[in-house]
């Protein structure tokens, strides 16, 4: 079983990486999150698709990823600040 103590901190991260920027809404400040997470893990879970109009949609899947990786993730952001 997971430790339930990881949601707090997960919490905690984005509360003070969201009040960093607080113009961002919400599912961008995710959107960027798991888009550098991704850059920094070797691409890990991006996900791109061409459109009928030539553009191509990107997108990230970290379904998979343990939270214990991302949360050390937000503990590098957080210092960073």
């Amino acid at each position: 079983m997971r430790d339930p103590n990881r949601i707090s901190e997960v919490l905690e991260h984005l509360n003070l990486l969201w009040f960093k920027d607080t113009d961002l809404r919400f599912n961008q400040l995710v959107y960027n999150l798991q888009s550098e997470f991704s850059c920094k893990n070797n691409d890990i879970g991006k996900v791109m698709s061409e459109e009928v109009d030539g553009f191509t949609r990107v997108g990230f899947d970290l379904f998979n990823t343990e939270d214990d990786e991302f949360i050390e993730f937000l503990r590098q952001k957080v210092r960073a600040i």
